[in-house]
């Protein structure tokens, strides 16, 4: 069951107004439904349009790397995510999931894993981990522009660090990047740690206890 933690006021540039987003500490049946019936169908026709850019690309260019490329480029880097699966594996383990909701729609959604240490080698500490982050399509500006509601990957970030703060771990947060979104984890002052090739090659990045504060304010 869904629990309602806080309220924000995120601006719709769609529509030209700002709403009361809740913040939910939890998925219920009926916001599992909603991801199902109305994301899945969006990031499926994305994928479609994905797989025939890329098969039209000239042979020698339809490699691993341009095909990350080509699904961040359309948006769909989580087409494969099941998050009914993910919330019953966080039911009984050191995961938690937080979601963003406008009334009964989810707008985002994210699953953080307590049990990590930093990859600081001097102060190899507990963190709070980002296993997963995804806003809904249509907070995608690659998927649709404007989009409905901006912001929602960096609210959500701010909730792990702000998890991390409440469990006494100073902000410490760590997560692995999707490409596309390297460069706005170096801007807000993450540390990178390079390619992680035991994780799908993706890059490492994490927060220390100060910037961490410095992000949450």
């Amino acid at each position: 069951m869904a629990t309602i933690l806080e309220s924000y006021d995120i601006a719709s540039p769609e529509l030209g107004k700002s709403f009361k987003i809740d913040l939910a500490d939890g998925l219920d049946g009926a916001h599992l439904d909603f991801i199902e019936a109305q994301w899945t169908p969006v990031l499926t026709r994305q994928y479609d349009l994905a797989l025939l850019g890329f098969f039209q690309l000239p042979a020698v260019d339809q490699t691993p790397e341009k095909w990350v490329e080509t699904l961040g480029s359309f948006g769909v880097q989580d087409y494969r995510w099941n998050w009914r699966s993910k919330s019953a594996i966080a039911l009984g383990a050191k995961r938690r999931i937080l979601a963003l909701l406008n009334v009964d729609e989810v707008e985002a959604a994210m699953m953080v894993l307590f049990g990590k240490t930093s990859r600081e080698p001097t102060t190899p500490l507990p963190i709070v981990y980002v296993d997963f982050l995804a806003v809904a399509p249509w907070n995608r500006k690659v998927v649709q522009f404007p989009q409905r509601f901006k912001n929602l990957g960096t609210v959500m970030l701010g909730e792990a660090v702000a998890t991390s703060i409440s469990m006494g771990l100073d902000g410490r947060c760590g997560l692995h990047s999707l490409p596309q979104s390297e460069g706005f984890y170096r801007r807000i002052g993450m540390s990178d740690f390079g390619l992680d090739h035991a994780y799908s090659s993706l890059r490492y990045f994490e927060f220390n206890a100060q910037v961490a504060r410095q992000f949450v304010r």
